[in-house]
């Protein structure tokens, strides 16, 4: 209903400009300040407070049969028992059930409902109504019936705990917050409507409690509180907005900062209509400071909407000048990137990452310069997190890093090596795979003093699957903490550990992380790898070094195939489907001459391979062999199978190749 009210108090205002605010804005003032601060502990015994319950609670306490209630509000009319007070309504002809024959859980002790004031027990004096009549001390309780949105006395403690126990399953982050919310939302139908009429009333008071809103513990609060600021944003004229820029610039900055990404996209698009306003009249530079930094954290955040949101306000209010303004302030966004790299959020630690990213590849090194020991520091911490994704974008990053800045680089080398080597064993594929790209960046960077350390570790790592097995497991050592999908109960201690505390969003993995440790195997949710992960995080740094140290990868590549052609234990064919997608840019790599030179001892494994029964290995080895087929030419790949590879070829309905001219 309130927001049907909303739409018509803008169709009005739009029509009959201000002066529906002028009529309004004492009633929307008293529902904010009066549903702002929903406080259990306000409520007192008997006759020391009143407190406004929502209407669910008085909707439930109408069907209680609980004999404690001894409250005394207004009951709901009777379309049948007439009132010496109050007219008979009247008759709907029998369409519709009367009010007081509705079958409520107190007419099972006969009890009659009157109009107005008390019901009474069916005995003597039944059928009065009798605004203070005293209850008769051995007489049963009365039964109530509350009309909705009244103010009630708790007159009993155990009504009084019942209450305030209610009102704790709702006081949460994920529920609307009383009538709060749709004021909020009226109070921002009339400014959309008013326009820049409006100006003049957006005064302290409203920013105070746009303000107060914006910190409240309620999700849905803060993101209407950031709807608000955007429809003043839009309808402000631009004398108002200057002088409101400073107090709504900070405002917006916290909400592109929150831990729901409901509230960051509202306050993205507040910020938007903010920023190409001032941008277009020339007062944004002032401002910039402090809304560029979680601008550039939305761009790589992992909520799509977001993201998309505003990697589009970038470009409609930066233009070009992107990198130059980051490199302009670089103070203040280090600064914020390394708050956020801390987050309590882990998508938000990820995006961190991915800024710093950023910054070592496209922002003018002069000015991130000063900054890459800090940078470095922080990146090393999100190598230690719980999260494998922030794992993942910090190891890329650290790569980038020492690329672009090598001889500042230097004093973190062998704290980032140690890392690196343990990440290229990690239980999770992707960051094995960007572990083994930082090391080949690394390479790059420093040459033959490298490539000193990383090919040692490569030679020992490779033939690690030779130890694995037969009962090999993809995901060893995480336990199954439902049974029939069905999580168990939690209870006591445990359930109290997990009360009052901070709410995320759904899937997030924040409240199942844990703190992170000081050491680079501190990982604490980590199992050991298994021998033939540590041999797949080999193959992707053969992949990478292929380039740069040709001769070792070439000589190291016939034994990589006899390894990958284990098969006694059960997830050779992962191992098989990882070497076969890394042969074509291997052979790349080598060139098409020392490439021929190790051909012969891979073929037969690649053949196995295609008629293995995986079917994304198969599909692996087809792609393999059309590539080769194809960089090699027909004629000198086709010359080098035996007539057992040539059969499966043809029988083969995953690649096409031509065999003897057909």
């Amino acid at each position: 209903v309130r927001l049907v009210v909303a739409a018509v108090l803008q169709a009005l205002t739009e029509v009959d400009g201000i002066a529906i605010w002028l009529k309004a804005k004492d009633e929307i003032y008293k529902s904010i300040y009066r549903n702002f601060k929903r406080d259990v502990n306000a409520v007192k015994i008997e006759n020391k407070s009143k407190f406004l319950l929502p209407t669910a609670n008085l909707i439930d306490l109408v069907d209680s049969e609980s004999t404690d209630n001894q409250a005394a509000p207004s009951a709901l009319p009777s379309a049948t028992s007439p009132s010496p007070t109050a007219p008979a309504l009247p008759s709907l002809g029998g369409a519709l059930p009367s009010l007081g024959s509705a079958p409520l859980r107190g007419a099972a002790r006969g009890i009659k409902k009157p109009i107005g004031g008390r019901t009474l027990p069916n005995h003597e004096g039944a059928g009065q109504t009798k605004e203070t009549k005293k209850k008769d001390p051995g007489s049963e309780p009365a039964d109530i019936v509350l009309r909705p949105s009244v103010k009630t006395r708790v007159s009993k403690p155990a009504e009084l705990t019942r209450w305030k126990a209610e009102l704790r399953e709702q006081m949460h982050d994920t529920e609307g917050w009383k009538s709060l919310e749709t004021s909020f939302g009226a109070l921002r139908a009339i400014i959309t409507g008013a326009k820049e009429h409006f100006s003049k009333y957006v005064d302290d008071t409203l920013l105070r409690l746009l303000e107060q809103a914006s910190m409240h513990t309620n999700r849905f609060v803060r993101e209407i509180s950031f709807h608000t600021a955007a429809a003043i944003a839009t309808s402000c004229d631009i004398e108002t907005l200057k002088t409101l820029a400073e107090r709504t610039c900070t405002l917006l900055a916290k909400g592109l900062s929150d831990n729901w990404s409901q509230v960051r996209y509202a306050s993205s698009i507040a910020t938007r209509h903010m920023l190409t306003r001032a941008m277009k009249n020339g007062f944004a530079e002032k401002y910039l400071p402090i809304l560029l930094p979680p601008m550039c954290i939305n761009r790589y955040y992992v909520a799509q909407g977001v993201r998309i949101y505003s990697q589009e306000t970038w470009r409609m209010a930066m233009r070009t000048n992107g990198a130059k303004l980051v490199a302009k302030h670089i103070g203040k966004v280090v600064e914020f990137y390394v708050a956020q790299a801390a987050a309590d959020n882990h998508a938000v630690r990820e995006a961190a990452c991915a800024c710093i990213t950023e910054l070592a590849k496209k922002v003018e090194r002069k000015a991130v310069s000063p900054h890459v020991d800090t940078l470095l520091e922080t990146l090393i911490d999100c190598f230690k997190d719980d999260s494998w994704p922030v794992r993942d974008a910090a190891c890329s990053a650290c790569g980038d890093f020492i690329l672009a800045y090598p001889e500042e680089s230097k004093p973190k080398m062998k704290k980032l090596y140690s890392l690196w080597f343990v990440h290229l064993k990690d239980s999770i594929p992707t960051v094995r795979e960007g572990a083994a790209v930082a090391l080949a960046k690394a390479v790059a960077a420093y040459g033959e003093e490298a490539e000193a350390v990383v090919l040692p570790k490569l030679k020992e790592a490779l033939p690690s699957v030779k130890q694995q097995p037969n009962d090999s497991k993809r995901l060893a050592g995480l336990e199954n903490v439902t049974q029939f999908g069905v999580a168990r109960r939690v209870t006591g201690k445990e359930a109290l550990a997990n009360s009052d505390a901070q709410m995320y969003s759904c899937g997030s993995l924040a409240p199942k992380m844990k703190k992170r440790g000081a050491g680079c195997m501190d990982h604490s949710f980590q199992r050991p790898a298994e021998p033939w992960e540590v041999t797949d995080g080999a193959i992707y740094l053969m992949r990478e070094l292929a380039p740069k140290c040709q001769d070792a990868v070439g000589g190291l590549l016939p034994s990589a195939a006899e390894y990958v052609a284990l098969r006694n234990y059960g997830h050779h064919v992962y191992l098989k489907q990882t070497f076969w997608k890394a042969v074509p840019a291997i052979a790349k790599g080598l060139g098409k001459r020392p490439f021929k030179r190790v051909l012969e001892p891979l073929l037969e494994p690649l053949f196995e391979t295609l008629v293995c029964n995986h079917r994304l290995a198969m599909h692996a080895a087809a792609d393999c062999i059309e590539f080769l087929n194809k960089y090699l030419g027909n004629l000198v790949f086709t010359g080098r199978l035996t007539e057992d590879m040539r059969t499966k070829l043809r029988r083969s309905n995953l690649v096409s190749v031509k065999l003897d001219g057909l």
